[in-house]
């Protein structure tokens, strides 16, 4: 027991990782196999052929490109309008206190709830899309900013304010850097939400992107196409994860997590 153990410590974790994705390839292969239906669940050699069909059209392409510009562009839109707008609430316990049950009152409702009223005001377009992402975004990054500045103790911004310093920069100094884990582990979620919100969006809206892909790939029947779009889905935000989200995060636990 112990000598497995030891071996399970020294195997590296991305190998771990990598081997439960085979593993989940392998069992998908062997149903697919004893199911014989390419209708209901193709193999992942068809799957692999669709993707590769979609990529030789220039749709897969053309759509992950528009799905992640919106992605980018929404989520850059809340963080510059949330996280200020939270480290000005967060300051004053009163008012946190008076506009947190409301916003959790407003987070009880599911974004794709909301996509119809969206319609409404914004038509069938990328711009439903942007609304439905800001919403489901703006709730963990503004509750994750307000709990990272209400952990600040009070003793480094009334230390500041004798020695002349004004509001600005207290903000500055002190939430901004303090809340700086809080910022990040919201921006996270609201890049991992967002995601999700974006394909639904274009699922639903059918705008564009890689929902829209999926919905002509179900209009049409052709499994192989939307088992192939979220493969493309799962590996694109973990690449975004692994490659920006989690070096982002090493840098900030340490340099800031101490604060």
């Amino acid at each position: 027991m112990h000598s497995s153990s030891s071996i399970m410590h020294s195997v590296p974790a991305w190998v771990v990782q990598a081997s439960t994705i085979v593993l989940l390839f392998v069992v998908w292969a062997v149903i697919a196999y004893f199911t014989k239906e390419p209708a209901i669940l193709p193999t992942p050699a068809a799957t692999f052929r669709a993707m590769a069909n979609l990529i030789a059209r220039g749709t897969l392409t053309a759509a992950v490109q528009e799905s992640l510009r919106t992605l980018v562009i929404g989520c850059a839109i809340c963080i510059v309008c949330v996280v200020p707008f939270a480290l000005l609430i967060a300051q004053s316990r009163q008012i946190a206190s008076v506009l947190q049950p409301m916003v959790r009152f407003i987070s009880c409702v599911p974004a794709i709830a909301l996509i119809p009223l969206f319609i409404v005001w914004f038509g069938f377009s990328t711009n439903a899309v942007y609304a439905t992402l800001f919403y489901t975004s703006t709730i963990p990054l503004l509750f994750s900013v307000i709990t990272g500045v209400q952990k600040i103790p009070r003793v480094y911004a009334d230390g500041l304010r004798p020695l002349g310093a004004g509001q600005l920069r207290i903000v500055r100094d002190v939430y901004l850097p303090g809340a700086m884990p809080g910022i990040e582990v919201g921006i996270r979620l609201a890049l991992s939400y967002g995601w999700r919100a974006v394909i639904a969006g274009e699922l639903i809206i059918g705008s564009s992107g890689l929902g829209r892909v999926l919905a002509q790939a179900r209009a049409s029947n052709q499994v192989d196409q939307i088992i192939a779009v979220m493969i493309v889905i799962a590996v694109l935000f973990l690449i975004i994860d692994r490659l920006i989200l989690f070096p982002w995060n090493q840098l900030v636990s340490s340099r800031w997590s101490s604060f």
